[in-house]
This record gives structure tokens, sequence and C-alpha cells, in this order.
């Protein structure tokens, strides 16, 4: 339970040849997010190094390709954009990711975007930005955003009330109160993504809810775990949902490192996402496992971590990947 606890903790917090540049295939395609992500990685290595053309050349690719587009990635754009002096590219690009999610509150906390504010354009965008905001909040499978949004509410509820809990009650709170919880919620989760896909950014416009609800669910203890037919069975549905570009690697990652965790007492990780410290031989294999998905390497986010202190620039990585992990002995 106490990896319950430390999730919801960690969740509400949150708010979740290399350097030259490759170019996409001509035969790419647009139902395979794979390459998406894994180029979107290659541009991250060299944005990390402040090799902006290299990087917002292979953004611009991945943007002008593919028919959906992460918010996350419109918002690197807009930066990149700026990087390159070009501010008409940059307004575009914003308006995106407001369409997308972005609120003009958190724009006004990137010190690089808020530049555009002394550009008369900047008085166009406020003026469209309820109509933008209203792609975002009105577009999507409504129904869908609305089951799973009150699936996530209930799955909150449930979890806060493990904070009034401590040592042995609060595994028992997990095995016999939370478990059962959790297998309802999975029973209505499964057939939605079934039905309609996975309900992530691109269904319902929504990236966080199922990803919380599914590491809760592989959160709950390591003799649940151990015994759990769920994640096993749902596991292949989430790699399908990233090919299709319904799940990000992001949440993926989530997901599955939290189950790693769990199942493991913590000795092993795919993708170091709740890792501090990371033996040379446990990078190489995460690092290949976050290459076959599309994260950027461990060195990469160490060194994007640096440059957002140093610049500014944020890559907007969820806060457990966005962070060094030290070599251990």
């Amino acid at each position: 339970m106490n990896h319950l606890l430390t999730l919801y903790f960690l969740l509400n917090a949150v708010r979740f040849g290399a350097f030259l540049p490759a170019s996409l295939p001509g035969q790419t395609d647009q139902n395979d997010y794979t390459t998406y992500h894994q180029t979107i990685a290659r541009a991250q290595q060299l944005i990390a190094r402040k090799h902006y053309q290299q990087g917002f050349a292979l953004y611009k690719q991945v943007l002008d390709t593919y028919e959906f587009v992460f918010s996350r990635d419109y918002k690197v754009a807009t930066q990149l954009a700026l990087q390159m002096g070009q501010k008409q590219q940059a307004f575009s690009y914003l308006k995106q990711a407001i369409a997308t999610g972005w609120t003009l509150s958190d724009i006004k906390k990137n010190a690089l975007v808020t530049t555009l504010q002394r550009d008369p354009h900047w008085r166009v965008v406020e003026k469209q930005y309820d109509s933008l905001r209203a792609l975002y909040r009105n577009g999507g499978n409504q129904a869908v955003r609305h089951r799973v949004e009150k699936m996530f509410k209930k799955d909150q509820r449930k979890a806060l009330l493990a904070l009034f809990r401590v040592g042995a009650t609060q595994e028992r709170y997990a095995e016999k109160r939370f478990a059962p919880h959790s297998e309802q919620q999975m029973a209505q989760l499964l057939p939605i993504i079934d039905q309609y896909g996975y309900p992530g950014e691109r269904l319902i416009h929504n990236g966080y809810w199922a990803a919380v609800m599914l590491s809760h669910h592989n959160s709950i203890s390591k003799a649940y775990s151990l015994k759990d037919t769920v994640y096993p069975h749902v596991r292949p549905k989430l790699m399908k949902a990233l090919r299709s570009g319904q799940l990000s690697p992001y949440e993926f990652a989530m997901i599955d490192d939290w189950y790693m965790a769990v199942k493991t007492n913590g000795q092993e990780t795919h993708f170091g996402y709740l890792s501090s410290s990371l033996t040379a031989q446990a990078k190489t294999k995460v690092d290949q496992h976050r290459e076959a998905i599309g994260l950027s390497s461990v060195e990469t986010i160490s060194l994007l971590a640096d440059l957002q202190k140093q610049t500014g620039f944020n890559c907007y990585l969820p806060s457990n990947l966005a962070k060094k992990i030290a070599t251990a002995e």
C-alpha cells in the first residue's frame, strides 16, 4: 500500500549518425507512431546539445507528417521556432498547442514563449484563445471522456482514503478494499479500450486519467501483482495503442514501471521511470527499452534538465522522467 500512497502523491505533483538530421521515410505509415516518437527522441538528443536547427527540422517533419500531434510536441516546436527567429511559425504552433490543451497561465510560465507578448500578433492570440481552448474542451469523444473522468474521480477518492491508514492497515486496505474497486474499474476500462481504443490524449484529449488508474492498479501490493491477470492481459493492448498514437510512451513508461517496481520490490525496471540510480549495465538496458518505444536516453534527459536550468527551454517531460539518474556502483 505504501506504493499506492507514493504514486498518489507523485501523480498529483505532476499535475504528468545520431547528430545528423535524419529524415522521415517517404513511405512513413501515419498510423504507426513508433517512428513518430523515435524521431522526436532523436530531435531531443540534438536539442540537448543545442543543435536547435537540426532538432527543429525533425520536429517540423513530424508535425507536417502526422495527422495527430501530441500537445507537448507543439509546445517544444513553438520554442524551437523562436530559437530560429521564425515568429510567424512560432505563433502557428502556439495556437495549435492551445487547441490541444496548453493554457494561457502555463504559457506565461515559459520565459521563452512569453517574449511573444511583445509582438502585435499576441493580441490576436488572446482574442482567439477562448475559441482555441474550446477545441480542446469540446473535441475528442465526449461520451468516453465523461465516462473515464467519472472513473478517475472515483479512483482518486479511493486512493485518498489510503492516507488515513498506516502500516499493516494500509496493506489490508489495498488488498481488501482498493483491489476490488480497481478490478471494477478495469472491468469498465477494458471494454472501452476494445471498442474505442485507449482513452488517452488522442481519443478524449486527456492522457492522464486512464494512465493514473492503470498505475494505481499496478501499485496495490507485491502479492497482488504476482497473481494479477489484468495487467498481463491489457499490456499488449497498450503496446497497440502506442503504435496507433492513442497512448504516449511517457504514460506507458509510468504504467509499466509501477508494475515492475511493485512486483520485484524495485529490483527491476524497464524505463527507469521511478529510478534515482542505476548501474551502468542497467542504464544500457533501460536505454534499449526506451529507444524501442521512442523515449530519450538517460543521458539525453539529463542534458535536457541542464538545458532547462541554463536557458529555460522546456521539453515538457513528466517530472519522474525529467530528472538525472545517478550511476550506481
